[in-house]
């Protein structure tokens, strides 16, 4: 077993940089508890709009590595700006002999943003006894499955687990106990992940495994899942209403449409429509038009419909499209109504600008789904100024492996020798904030 680096003094983390938000405080709480290290984080999620300091969330990951590990932390309160956690010099507790691990948040928080904190430290300490077989955990976690700003159980499930394989991490499995949505009714969720701790390697100074995103190019699509969760509802069209009260005789197809069959339908036929003006390098060798138009496809990836699902209320509508690469690797996108502020289906939005009606709002999910998709195939502003290559993931999937990368990282300084490099510039704010955590805790050079 590899011995860990010596313990540091204590770090400071301005909770403001970069990003600024929770993401900061749950990745620095995991590498503390691993290193040793004690953090102070001062002004918390201090670039968030709104109520700032921490959430809920951030306390249940809290609690648990703290009592599992027996670190001392002040300031750990809802709405609380400033965090100090010490943990002990030697944090390596026996996590695998309580093999079920129960976390219940008292809001419809986001269950997979707690798993994100607790994950890292899971894995490093479920083999702590090398002479013993490591033993699967079991976590389960009450709060919300599908809430905005955070990976959904159908992303986690269909794009996160398999890439984390995909990278070298040790198997992990998440099974959908309940959904739990961040808009309508309250309603409690759980979900539950299975996970198998890694068997430490002696190649890094923690023991992970080294996870090279630089091996990896982008790979080209082969074929396109979708996911729906929407209502049953029939449609609601207020221009339908208008025109029943001046004519004898209106047209009633919307009548028998319901919400999800239409996002349903609408999502292929605008996803269709859009791939086909993608730049054919994206999709592999025969599925493209010819070399010489680059727009405007004859072919494309085969699509899809993996999930369609009933929801019980009009504001529980989720769209996910995931694309599998021709390397292994998913990229997924999705939309979430509530997420921009959406108004309730079936209510008039009196805001500028805003769709009124069932139909337009549904479309416009679908579109900003799509859109979003479509710009993480391919963006022509960045394939115009990148001289390096896209990184193997999607955007949002690339923040959550830096920490895998820096932890797994070795002392060789010739990694990358012979490589082409990923292109910064297709970093999101959240990647590039996880790496400046990551080079503070760890004193990694990116």
């Amino acid at each position: 077993m590899s011995s860990s680096p010596t313990r540091r003094e204590m770090i400071h983390l301005d909770g403001r940089t970069l990003e600024g938000g929770g993401q900061l405080v749950r990745i620095a709480l995991a590498l503390s508890t691993i290193t040793g290290q004690p953090i102070t984080i001062d002004n918390i999620r201090g670039n968030r709009k709104g109520k700032k300091g921490l959430k809920a969330s951030h306390l249940a990951a809290i609690k648990y590595l703290a009592d599992v590990s027996g670190s001392d932390v002040s300031g750990a309160e809802v709405g609380s700006s400033s965090l100090t956690y010490h943990p002990p010099a030697d944090a390596e507790t026996r996590v695998r002999q309580n093999g079920e691990i129960n976390i219940h948040l008292p809001t419809a928080g986001s269950i997979s943003l707690v798993f994100q904190a607790l994950y890292p430290y899971l894995l490093y300490t479920g083999n702590c006894i090398s002479d013993e077989e490591p033993q699967p955990v079991r976590v389960s976690i009450t709060g919300g499955t599908n809430v905005s700003f955070s990976p959904s159980y159908d992303y986690v499930s269909q794009v996160l687990v398999p890439n984390f394989a995909g990278v070298g991490l040790p198997p992990l499995a998440v099974h959908l106990e309940k959904r739990g949505w961040g808009t309508g009714p309250f309603s409690l969720g759980k979900m539950t992940f299975v996970v198998h701790p890694m068997r430490r390697s002696q190649e890094s100074p923690y023991g992970f495994p080294r996870v090279d995103l630089d091996r990896y190019p982008r790979g080209k699509i082969t074929h396109i899942d979708i996911t729906v969760l929407a209502p049953d509802t029939l449609l609601i069209d207020q221009n339908t209403h208008r025109k029943k009260g001046n004519s004898q005789r209106s047209d009633n197809t919307s009548q028998s449409t319901t919400i999800r069959q239409l996002i349903e339908y609408e999502t292929v036929r605008i996803l269709r429509a859009r791939l086909r003006k993608i730049h054919h390098s994206v999709f592999k060798e025969g599925s493209a038009g010819p070399p010489d138009s680059p727009y405007g496809n004859d072919e494309i990836p085969p699509i899809n419909l993996r999930v369609s699902e009933r929801t019980h209320h009009r504001s529980h509508i989720y769209i996910l499209i995931v694309a599998y690469t021709s390397n292994g690797f998913r990229i997924g996108r999705d939309s979430l109504f509530g997420a921009h502020g959406e108004d309730s289906l079936g209510k008039t939005s009196h805001r500028k600008g805003r769709p009124t009606d069932d139909r337009s709002i549904a479309i416009e999910l679908v579109e900003r789904c799509v859109d979003k998709f479509e710009g993480e195939l391919y963006d022509p502003r960045l394939h115009a100024i990148c001289e390096g290559r896209q990184p193997c993931v999607d955007e949002y999937m690339r923040d959550q492996l830096v920490i895998f990368e820096a932890l797994g990282r070795s002392t060789s300084k010739n990694e990358a020798d012979g490589k082409e490099k990923e292109d910064e510039e297709y970093y999101s704010l959240h990647t590039r904030t996880a790496r400046w955590v990551c080079k503070q805790m760890l004193g990694v050079e990116w």
